[in-house]
């Protein structure tokens, strides 16, 4: 049984809900990717097919029967479809669950279809989908989990009721860290994360890339040209690692920003830094502006001398897209 961190209340509500038989038939899970929604899915599906009638413990008693098949995979009245990704879960797929949905349990007592990054889910999915969630069996659940419910048509968002996750905190970032035995880097690992554990293992291999950016974002705020416009050259030529490099950017301005908040001049830079980095990831990888100049513009805007500038006229400052196109 895998170890959830975080969303207690969500977790205590949906306990609650299947012990005294309210839980509604259609569920939305939504929230940030790698928080654990699927973990929590799972643990509500094992509570409710537990042999233990009545108050079944959250997560089931893990040694009946059911129990023990679900943890093995073989249990035949819980159904899991992937929508994201290359072999995402095609429309045949869904109607093939469906069918598999209409039958009486085969144990006996309920039936649960998982749909993960159900936001992903063609139209004709979904439309194949709600005449399930209009007119469900009795002791019959369907739990959606997805990262953005407007990506979904509201006749499906109608008919379930939804549950939202936070992102985790620094500190469930870190109880995570020591369940993965990870030791080095674990303090930079928390704050890239930023609040989502999906990324921590493809994080702990660039701790290298992260130490980078770190030193050039402090060369940068002691106003050193030449370390700015070489970062610059050598991050936009690195195509394959711009997305990760941006955000590790990014990063690592909100966390100076954070950390210098009771200073009104740092503060100032790293406001005006923060929304560039944004920026920045919008108009590089959105809009396919040339990142070597994205990113030299972003680097010179964390430089500590314009913190005077920055504090004097905020309002009229312009955005780097503005700055980009009348050369500033």
């Amino acid at each position: 049984m895998s170890t959830i961190i975080g969303h207690t209340k969500q977790r205590k509500e949906l306990c609650e809900l299947a012990q005294t038989d309210k839980l509604p038939s259609a569920l939305i899970f939504s929230g940030l990717n790698g928080i654990g929604k699927n973990l929590v899915a799972r643990e509500l599906a094992r509570q409710l097919l537990c042999d233990v009638r009545g108050e079944s413990p959250q997560g089931g008693c893990g040694t009946c029967r059911s129990c023990r098949l679900f943890e093995t995979g073989t249990h035949p009245d819980i159904h899991n479809l992937q929508f994201g990704g290359e072999e995402g879960a095609t429309v045949d797929d869904v109607r093939t669950t469906l069918e598999k949905m209409s039958l009486k349990p085969f144990m006996g007592g309920k039936k649960i279809a998982i749909f993960n990054d159900a936001d992903e889910i063609s139209i004709v999915g979904a439309n194949t989908i709600l005449k399930s969630l209009e007119e469900p069996r009795p002791d019959t659940y369907f739990i959606l989990v997805l990262s953005n419910p407007s990506r979904l048509p509201t006749t499906i968002l109608s008919r379930c009721q939804r549950f939202f996750f936070d992102r985790l905190t620094a500190d469930e970032i870190r109880e995570i860290i020591a369940l993965k035995g990870i030791k080095e880097i674990s303090e930079a690992l928390t704050l890239l994360a930023d609040g989502s554990a999906a990324s921590l293992d493809s994080l702990q291999a660039q701790s290298e890339m992260w130490e980078d950016v770190r030193n050039v974002v402090e060369r940068a705020w002691m106003g050193d040209q030449p370390c700015i416009a070489r970062a610059a050259q050598e991050w936009g030529a690195a195509k394959t690692q711009l997305k990760e490099r941006l955000a590790f950017l990014r990063t690592t301005i909100r966390q100076r920003l954070l950390a210098t908040r009771t200073d009104p001049n740092a503060v100032a830079v790293w406001g005006v830094a923060l929304q560039n980095a944004l920026d920045a990831e919008y108009l590089t990888l959105e809009r396919h502006v040339n990142p070597t100049l994205v990113i030299l513009k972003t680097l010179q805007s964390c430089d500590n001398s314009l913190a005077s500038t920055y504090r004097i006229t905020p309002r009229s400052r312009p955005s780097l897209g503005e700055m980009l196109l009348d050369g500033r």
